[in-house]
């Protein structure tokens, strides 16, 4: 999403992209905006684990066809991984790395993820590092990082999220909103057992897919709470729009994050939300004036928050957080702004070569 919304903003650069054919049905060339995309690999781990070798084998071919100015990795992946041994071979070539990773970056086993990455030189070998969020920024200068770091968050297309904002009303039924992938660290488990400490009529529409869906769809069985959630699947993006503007408020209770873009478009479309201090939200998420936070697994907190939000007594405190709220994202994370802040920072590194 970030390179679709960046490249597609910055028409002084043309860009080759190699990737992974993860699901091997993709085409393994074809052109997307500015974008030349090369898919590499099939349908298999070998694919995914071999691929920082295979890709800068690709791209040293290309380089003699285009002459690259800047090497641009996209986390500190197997694409990470990919940069800088790029890098070793081109020294000259300016290596920029964004981090965008949204896992816990203080567990063992993301740690243990990252030894190869760590022993390549993903955090030594940039020339400059983005990031997402100031939480990023930190973990990159623990990460071994020397370079100059700058963060630029993701943004919102605002023209799609705030023509929505007030296009059809909440129902009389509170409607609880959560876009999001379908994994632990979302927290959407302590979402679905916060409605026991709800009115019954409360409901929650749950958007996105993912690997937790079975045993989240198990624990609303178990729960007898059937009647008051709803899976809607994956959703396009153009469509996640309208289904904000039809619910009361955005929850997401994420145990890591590193910076959100969900909540950001919540907000853009005026709905009040809720999320946790954790990771990069606290640099948009400031309880009591851009939105409430409640705590890391604990259901009966997110159900505080909720009934503060609901309260027909705060409503005059909540419309000014929306308010409030929806004007930082209009300021701070509009994808032309941001954009402006990307192509400043490529020329910089340009001229490095």
């Amino acid at each position: 999403m970030a390179i679709k919304e960046l490249t597609d903003r910055l028409p002084d650069f043309d860009f080759d992209l190699i990737t992974v054919n993860l699901d091997g049905a993709q085409a393994s060339e074809e052109q997307i905006g500015r974008v030349n995309v090369f898919r590499l690999g099939r349908n298999n781990l070998a694919s995914k684990y071999f691929f920082p070798w295979r890709a800068v084998k690709l791209a040293q071919k290309l380089q003699h066809k285009h002459a690259y100015q800047i090497v641009w990795s996209m986390m500190a992946n197997q694409a990470g991984m990919a940069g800088a041994l790029f890098k070793k071979s081109h020294p000259a070539i300016p290596f920029l790395l964004t981090l965008q990773e949204g896992d816990d970056l203080d567990s063992l086993a993301y740690n243990l993820r990252l030894v190869l990455p760590k022993w390549l030189g993903v955090f030594t070998r940039p020339d400059q590092i983005q990031v997402i969020s100031h939480y990023l920024a930190d973990w990159a200068r623990v990460m071994g990082a020397s370079c100059p770091i700058t963060v630029i968050p993701n943004g919102v297309d605002l023209q799609k999220f705030q023509l929505t904002a007030n296009s059809s009303k909440p129902t009389a039924t509170p409607v609880i909103i959560t876009t999001s992938r379908l994994v632990y660290k979302n927290g959407l488990d302590s979402l679905i057992q916060s409605l026991a400490f709800l009115p019954s009529d409360v409901k929650l529409q749950i958007l996105g897919s993912g690997p937790e869906e079975m045993a989240l769809k198990r624990l609303v069985s178990g729960l007898e709470l059937a009647s008051r959630v709803s899976f809607l699947g994956q959703v396009k993006s153009s469509e996640v729009g309208q289904y904000l503007s039809r619910a009361t408020l955005f929850v997401r209770p994420s145990r890591s994050e590193g910076l959100g873009n969900a909540f950001l478009e919540a907000m853009a479309a005026g709905l009040p939300v809720i999320g946790t201090p954790v990771g990069g939200i606290p640099d948009f998420l400031k309880t009591g004036e851009t939105g409430w936070l409640c705590q890391v697994n604990d259901p009966e907190s997110i159900a505080q928050k909720v009934t503060e939000i609901l309260d027909e007594r705060d409503k005059s405190e909540v419309n000014r957080i929306i308010a409030t709220a929806k004007k930082m994202v209009i300021e701070n994370y509009d994808w032309d702004k941001l954009a402006l802040s990307f192509s400043t920072l490529l020329l910089k590194l340009k001229r490095l070569k």
